[in-house]
């Protein structure tokens, strides 16, 4: 995995050519005009290169699960005809059933190549991102070299002047940068909190609610209670005949 991540920020270092600067005379010992980045050691003295792994290794990771459901779902349908034929299959039942095998590793030799294709186009995807956001600063500090171009430091390039490397300079630029603005992620979090408080309150209303509602039912059963017994009291009572 690290030789394969190495080898694709080289891919990637070996076109890293910055555009867009004006050819200057390269000021010291600078080699022309061109100066050269190790992108493989900013990666690794930033972290990033642990990072890409990291996020390369759980793409794989799910779409190796991906993989292992696709197999089992296979096998339970192989399974299945198979409890199906019984254990005396016809040749026709016994064609069919390896038939279906057949397919079902033809499917998942196709899934593991995809799988394993689409593993490399993130990865590939991963490292483009960091050459991204490493390329303002090393399009600057050639800037202020007098350089008019970034190449790579890899196998391809066959000697260069120490002077015209930059990858120090980058590696201190990068680390240099503000720290992201957590602004929005604390705005999430308030979002958060806001909508679990709401939940609460709802909760809480329901809970009034219901009380109110026993309320409402004690009470007409205590009217219902005293209905009955005024009623028991009225026909209890004996009528008083008035005297002639």
């Amino acid at each position: 995995m690290q030789s394969s991540l190495k080898f694709s920020l080289s891919l990637l270092a070996g076109a890293l050519l910055l555009a867009g600067c004006n050819q200057m005379p390269a000021s010291g010992g600078g080699s022309a005009g061109v100066a050269i980045l190790d992108l493989a050691a900013v990666a690794k003295a930033t972290g990033q290169d642990e990072i890409i792994r990291q996020e390369a290794e759980a793409a794989r990771a799910e779409l190796g699960a991906q993989l292992q459901t696709l197999a089992a779902n296979l096998e339970r349908q192989i399974s299945a005809e198979r409890e199906k034929i019984g254990i005396t299959p016809s040749d026709a039942d016994s064609q069919r059933l390896q038939e279906m095998t057949l397919q079902a590793r033809q499917q998942i030799n196709n899934a593991q190549m995809q799988a394993q294709n689409r593993a490399s186009q993130i990865e590939s995807e991963l490292v483009a991102d960091f050459r991204v956001e490493i390329s303002p600063l090393a399009e600057k500090i050639a800037l202020e070299m007098g350089a008019s171009a970034v190449l790579a430091s890899d196998s391809y390039l066959f000697w260069f002047d120490p002077a015209a490397d930059i990858t120090d300079e980058v590696i201190a630029a990068w680390r240099a940068l503000p720290a992201e603005d957590p602004v929005e992620e604390t705005v999430e979090e308030v979002a958060e909190e806001l909508a679990e408080v709401q939940a609460d309150l709802e909760a809480v209303e329901d809970e009034l609610a219901g009380a109110e509602g026993e309320i409402d039912e004690l009470q007409e059963a205590v009217a219902e209670e005293l209905q009955e017994v005024v009623e028991e009291e009225t026909a209890g009572e004996v009528p008083v005949i008035p005297a002639e």
